[in-house]
């Protein structure tokens, strides 16, 4: 279970720096917080550098037709007009009991002189600063730690030789392996066995274009992989398989969520969503279902075997029949809905 974060019960979070992953999981974790004490509770997002700013903070720091919860999401305080930032300080120091407040601003001198001020107020602060590598490394770590999991120093490796020094998918891989995988400690094998490159295609390639409904980009990619490394075929249903569940996830979720809060339950950072949306409108449950079995089969088809009645533990492939195989049940999931 994801442990909470301290920002999310605070009345005021004060989020500074550019790394937007971090500031939109303050954000989810204050509204998330903020539902369980009102599950009316809605999200008001202001640009603190429009031209309506002060008048619209101001109509949303007053008492509500409803009397619901309301969070305010003051974004980019660098740009504050003074009239903005009046407001802001009142608020601060006398936040109004219907009213939960996140300020972001991105960091370096701009508006420094009010991020300052609102420092002394002593809010509580979110660093979201973009990390260097050693910060990123500890970062994974935290991740596992905050899923109440454990990864070798070889996985985190892997890791981050596999997705990249993008913290948003290195966050989201976290999650997807711990959610995939039931392992207490992570190891390198676990991270290679859904996120390992193959030669000249990445796991996620092979994925987007299945679930793409792009029949001829997966075979292309599918052949090329296998065609530079022999074993490419495990890994390859591996990636396929993960971006399914992703999928899944996302289709099942309650459809009244807003992106911040959905996208650390599907697992992927929140640019993602609009990718899974496009897959999502392609697919009717129906063929999820049956690609999950099919996916299953070319689990098995990678590994050298294939079902056969007469045959206890099933029948053994060469490698030309194993390719085939797996084409075959590949191919069968291609079917999109109209």
């Amino acid at each position: 279970m994801v442990k909470k974060s301290p920002t999310d019960q605070a009345n005021t979070v004060l989020a500074v720096g550019k790394e937007s992953i971090l500031v939109q999981r303050v954000i989810a974790g204050v509204m998330s917080s903020a539902r369980k004490a009102d599950p009316a509770a809605i999200r008001l997002d202001i640009s603190a550098g429009a031209e309506s700013a002060a008048s619209d903070l101001a109509n949303a720091l007053s008492p509500s037709l409803f009397g619901e919860l309301t969070v305010i999401v003051l974004e980019g305080i660098d740009s504050a007009t003074d009239d903005v930032g009046a407001i802001l300080l009142t608020a601060i120091t006398e936040l109004p009991e219907h009213v939960r407040l996140v300020v972001t601003h991105p960091g370096g001198v701009k508006g420094k002189k009010l991020l300052d001020t609102i420092r002394k107020a002593d809010v509580l602060e979110a660093a979201c600063g973009e990390l260097k590598s050693k910060d990123l490394t500890a970062a994974i770590v935290a991740e596992f730690r905050r899923h109440d999991r454990k990864a070798t120093a070889d996985a985190v490796t892997a890791l981050q030789t596999s997705i990249g020094s993008d913290l948003g998918e290195l966050l989201a891989a976290v999650s997807q392996l711990c959610a995939d995988t039931e392992s207490e400690i992570i190891d390198e094998g676990e991270v290679s066995k859904y996120y390992a490159g193959i030669t000249g295609v990445m796991g996620w390639d092979l994925s987007d274009a299945m679930w793409n409904a792009d029949p001829i980009e997966l075979l292309e990619k599918f052949r090329w992989a296998v065609a530079n490394d022999s074993s490419a075929t495990v890994p390859a249903v591996s990636a396929i398989s993960s971006g399914l569940r992703t999928l899944i996830k996302y289709a099942s979720a309650p459809t009244n969520m807003s992106e911040y809060e959905l996208a650390p339950l599907v697992g992927v950072p929140p640019w993602k969503l609009k990718f899974l949306r496009t897959q999502k409108a392609k697919w009717h449950p129906d063929q999820l279902a049956a690609a999950a079995r099919l996916l299953a089969l070319a689990d098995r088809s990678s590994k050298g075997t294939v079902f056969d009645a007469a045959i206890p533990g099933g029948r053994s492939l060469e490698s030309s029949q194993t390719l085939y195989h797996m084409e075959k049940e590949f191919m069968a999931i291609r079917a999109p809905k109209e």
